[in-house]
């Protein structure tokens, strides 16, 4: 059976990230700079930031 869906957690985070930081670069600025460094600022957080909650999350039983 093939999947469409992909099952990597990291994965399905990271394409969040991205589709979140293209939506709110297009709506909150208007030149094409100022989205493209929008879009990285928050791409990035968005990526390190799920990583820093997973890393101190790590220590807990699941």
């Amino acid at each position: 059976m093939i999947t469409i869906v992909p099952v990597d957690h990291f994965l399905i985070m990271t394409i969040y990230a991205l589709l979140v930081s293209g939506f709110f670069a297009l709506l909150w600025r208007q030149e094409r700079r100022e989205r493209w460094k929008l879009f990285g600022l928050l791409a990035a957080s968005l990526v390190l930031g799920g990583l820093a909650v997973a890393w101190l999350m790590y220590p807990f039983p699941s």
